[in-house]
């Protein structure tokens, strides 16, 4: 070391800080970033305005703070990543040729703060950073795929929140762009492969074209190939089964193929075993290996995959103390966990804590916060189930409370309306059938129809619609007499069991539904053909 003031002694502070940031990475140490930190301040001191090195330095404590973020979730460290890059871009006026790194840090930054506090001026002031840093990287600029992906990712984030489908379809476009000017053997082409494979992963569980999920897998397999084991794994190996896996659930969600799943739960065990503690993506790798083996015990019904998805959510839960910007995801996949449990035992503490950590979780979530409506739901959900047990009308009064309040933030076309309006119909349902209130009934099938409408062929869940607005239309005959609704009833069941094949675990409900309105029709009407397909139908099942 270079005892000050020797004018190398800033470089030296760098230099070891820098060291001592990798060894982080490699091993998670936080004492190492601790004192990175602490080397690269020292360093910032010796180097006052108008230092020319003064930004670089600004850009390497900002780079640290935003590590110890990530692992720790200290928004002050976040808010010092932002300040430092600004003072960083006031010094590096156009055309200098290091200003796009500097408008890109702070875009990157800003998106951070956005994920993390749900409003939505960051994302729009990161997505104008990025594309001003485009204007300064023209091809054949080396940045220029980076930048790319960069503003991909934030249109990305942006049709997440707002469900413009433009945006998707722009960060697909730019996605591919920037894959084209990574030709093998670019050490970035597999970052983004996965980039594109994971838009259209997205574009698959909004719009429900296969092609687009086929395509995801591919690309997903291919960068898994491009991050070998080998004697030493590429340190990007355990993102990339992860999101192999995660593609592969999706798949079989829809197929129903065992091979998918078996596969998905083999690849995330592989990757938490190249992430021991105190590995930074841990908790991430037990959540999602948590959520393969729930997905299994769901299929085939072993308890031992039940328990051990309990144990591992809990396991990644502990892993991220307060104030975590994950912890409050992680407390709600416990708490479904929990639930699911409850439903096979029966056992009531299990219903009370998830109800308690959907409470916790919807703490940490203040609106505008993007995962805010999500939170409401679950737990709307949860004392939807309590009611069922217990019959205590409050939580039915909650739950619907509950269900608005999460419908509000979700105005169209956001992605997750149609659930919503799904879950909201059903609680009124209920209440309908507890209390006979007439206004319940149709609100619900106002609101059954307008999910439908919402969910074009071919959407994932258009056969879960077109079910909830036959069954309530069915209800309301009952109430009303009027054939037609019985009519469209079962006309809406038929269209149904044409979207469920015959491995889809839903089809033999299906034929039972038809079967059962078939048969109310018949006895209405008398007609001898209703009740002779109801039959071959019950029988079918």
């Amino acid at each position: 070391m270079r005892p000050a003031p020797h004018p190398g002694r800033s470089s030296s502070l760098n230099d070891i800080a820098t060291a001592l940031w990798t060894r982080f990475k490699q091993y998670g140490r936080r004492e190492d970033t601790e004192e990175a930190i602490s080397l690269h301040r020292e360093a910032l001191e010796l180097r006052p305005v108008p230092h020319p090195d003064r930004s670089t330095s600004l850009n390497d404590i900002a780079s640290a703070l935003s590590t110890r973020f990530e692992q720790y979730g200290r928004r002050e460290d976040l808010e010092e990543v932002i300040l430092l890059h600004r003072e960083a871009l006031e010094l590096l006026p156009a055309p200098h040729p290091d200003r796009s790194i500097s408008l890109n840090n702070i875009a990157i930054a800003l998106w951070t703060r956005f994920e993390h506090s749900g409003r939505r001026e960051y994302l729009e002031e990161a997505i104008s950073l990025h594309l001003e840093t485009l204007e300064l990287l023209p091809a054949p600029h080396p940045d220029r795929s980076s930048c790319l992906n960069n503003i991909a990712i934030a249109l990305w984030t942006r049709f997440n929140q707002s469900g413009r489908r433009e945006d998707l379809e722009e960060a697909i476009s730019l996605h591919r762009e920037a894959l084209e000017l990574l030709p093998a053997p670019h050490p970035d082409r597999s970052t983004s492969l996965n980039n594109i494979a994971t838009a259209l992963s997205t574009r698959f569980e909004r719009y429900g074209r296969h092609e687009d999920l086929e395509e995801a897998i591919s690309l997903h397999r291919g960068v898994l190939e491009l991050r070998p084991l080998l004697h030493a794994p590429h340190p990007g190996r355990s993102i990339s089964l992860n999101n192999l896996a995660t593609a592969l659930s999706t798949r079989f969600e829809q197929s129903g193929r065992h091979e998918d799943l078996e596969e998905a739960v083999s690849l995330h065990r592989e990757a938490l075993e190249r992430r021991p503690a105190p590995h930074p993506g841990r908790s991430i790798s037990l959540n999602n290996l948590a959520s393969a083996l729930s997905t299994r015990f769901e299929q085939s019904g072993r308890h031992e995959d039940l328990e051990e998805a309990v144990s591992l959510h809990r396991g990644a839960l502990e892993l991220l103390p307060p104030p975590h910007p994950l912890r409050s995801t992680y407390l709600i996949n416990i708490a479904i966990m929990l639930w699911t449990r409850f439903r096979q035992s029966h056992r009531h503490e299990d219903l009370e804590e998830a109800i308690s950590l959907h409470r916790e979780a919807l703490e940490l979530l203040p609106a505008p916060h993007p995962l805010r409506s999500t939170s409401l739901t679950n737990i709307a959900s949860a004392l939807r189930t309590r009611f069922q047990q217990s019959g205590r009308h409050e939580d039915l009064e909650q739950a619907i409370s509950l269900h608005r309040e999460a419908l509000e933030l979700r105005p169209a076309p956001h992605p997750g309306r149609s659930s919503s309006l799904s879950d909201m119909a059903i609680d009124l349902q209920i209440r309908f059938e507890q209390s006979g209130r007439r206004e319940d009934l149709e609100e619900a099938i106002s609101l059954h129809r307008e999910a439908l409408e919402l969910r074009h062929a071919p959407h994932p869940d258009r056969s879960t619609s077109l079910n909830n607005v036959a069954a309530a239309l069915r209800t309301r005959f009952k109430q009303s007499g009027r054939h037609e609704e019985l009519d469209e009833a079962i006309s809406l069941h038929r269209e149904t069991l044409a979207l469920l094949p015959a491995w889809h675990p839903g089809r033999s409900t299906c034929l039972n539904n038809i079967a059962a309105a078939l048969r109310t029709r018949f006895e209405a009407s008398g007609r001898q053909e209703d009740l002779d397909e109801a039959i071959s139908l019950n029988r079918e099942a």
